[in-house]
């Protein structure tokens, strides 16, 4: 009794759903005699034929979570015009700025090792805190070479021109002894 009673319920589901489904267009009209009559009639849509709409060839998506202390990360990808590729990282304002330089250099080494940027010859990275680009370099590919060795972040130094630097992280660059190409 129990299955019938849930077959009925879904049966009537069913047909309340497909009369829902269909709409119906009212027309009044008149008569000589003035009566107005309504005649209805099903409205049935017709689907225009659909425009084939080529799509391009997307841009392999960067990954840029090694960015991991970042708020946010924008990245113009110009491989394709340029060899370059652009990357703004937004830190938090509670970070030091030094301190945030630091972090944004070291994972731009794993960065630097991605499968997806092997085209870019030059990578520039700005660290930006409170609306205001505290550092950025740009590193040429050819001239970054990963060493397990040495510390990350001279390793990007190394193969950078630094383009801009904050007061606070020229203060920390001193006291952290980076070697600046500028």
């Amino acid at each position: 009794m129990k299955k019938l009673s849930i077959f009925l319920t879904a049966l009537l589901f069913s047909v309340v759903v497909l009369a829902a489904c269909g709409e119906e267009k009212t027309e009044k009209t008149t008569s000589s005699n003035s009566d107005a009559t309504e005649i209805k009639k099903p409205e049935t849509k017709t689907e225009e034929p659909k425009e084939e709409v080529k799509e391009e060839a997307e841009e392999p998506k960067i990954d840029t979570s090694v960015f991991e202390y970042a708020k946010k990360i924008e990245v113009t990808n110009a491989i394709d015009t340029e060899q370059h590729i652009t990357v703004f990282v937004y830190m938090s304002e509670k970070t030091k700025e030094g301190l945030a330089a630091q972090h944004v250099l070291k994972q731009s080494y794993d960065f630097l090792q991605q499968e997806d940027i092997k085209d870019a010859k030059t990578v520039t990275i700005a660290v930006s805190q409170n609306d205001k680009k505290t550092f950025q370099f740009t590193v040429d590919k050819d001239k970054f070479v990963p060493n397990e060795n040495e510390p990350m972040s001279d390793l990007v130094l190394k193969a950078s021109k630094v383009e801009t630097m904050s007061a606070e992280v020229k203060a920390f660059a001193a006291a952290s002894e980076w070697k600046i190409n500028e």
